[in-house]
């Protein structure tokens, strides 16, 4: 029955992905006033590659975080980039050009990643975690095919830590969100289930005892922008 119970929710999101995917890039940017990509950049950052890195960037989506970390690993490096998606994948594969030689665009469950063991020198999630039915299980996937000593990063959003901020935060997800996306996109489903995924994405620190159970060490939590975001930092061991 719970197997049941995730085909039928991975059968949902990718629907939804399906239905926004040629907007998502433009109402990702508009509804966070473009702090996503400030959050993406962060990420990077975060992770130090110095070139030379093979990455794997999981819930790839459109791939825009795929394109930040390609220019950090340089033409040696690569980046491969990785969605249920096919919808979300087609969208990415129309950014490539001669410049982004060194990314690829492929089909592939987070819980179930098409590649060997200790493949990859850093692993990547931006803003996909909360969409995947079982949190552990794909954790234990970004464990399996980073090499020793590999980098773990997730961008995840979060619910404010602020109270000052709460109130208003709500209003915007729960309420403006789901409006503007009907005039947009005719339907409000996919920013009605945006918010509720943020809440039922588990806590930070039950977050980050899930990614120490999976063999995650190093485990650091990054708050950012009044809590909306967070980074969590991890290594293999």
């Amino acid at each position: 029955m719970e197997i049941m119970s995730q085909r039928n929710r991975d059968t949902f999101v990718q629907e939804i992905f399906a239905s926004i995917a040629t907007d998502i890039d433009f109402l990702s940017s508009f509804f966070s006033f473009g702090l996503d990509q400030r959050w993406r950049k962060k990420l990077v950052s975060l992770l130090e590659l110095r070139g030379r890195e093979k990455v794997l960037d999981v819930c790839t989506g459109t791939g825009k975080l795929a394109f930040l970390l390609s220019k950090k690993v340089g033409k040696e490096g690569s980046v491969s980039g990785v969605d249920f998606s096919k919808e979300m994948l087609g969208e990415a594969e129309k950014k490539l050009n001669s410049r982004s030689s060194n990314i690829s665009f492929a089909l592939s469950d987070a819980k179930d990643l098409n590649f060997s063991d200790n493949s990859f020198d850093a692993v990547t999630v931006a803003f996909g975690m909360r969409n995947i039915t079982d949190t552990a299980a794909a954790l234990r996937e970004a464990y399996r095919v980073l090499k020793p000593g590999g980098r773990f990063c997730c961008l995840e959003l979060t619910p404010p830590t602020d109270r000052r901020v709460k109130p208003l935060y709500t209003v915007y997800c729960f309420k403006v969100m789901p409006f503007i996306a009907m005039k947009v996109l005719k339907t409000d489903v996919p920013f009605n289930y945006l918010p509720r995924s943020i809440k039922s994405f588990p806590a930070s620190d039950e977050f980050k005892r899930i990614l120490e159970t999976c063999g995650f060490s190093e485990v650091t939590v990054h708050s950012i922008t009044f809590g909306i975001a967070t980074i969590f930092e991890a290594r293999k061991g």
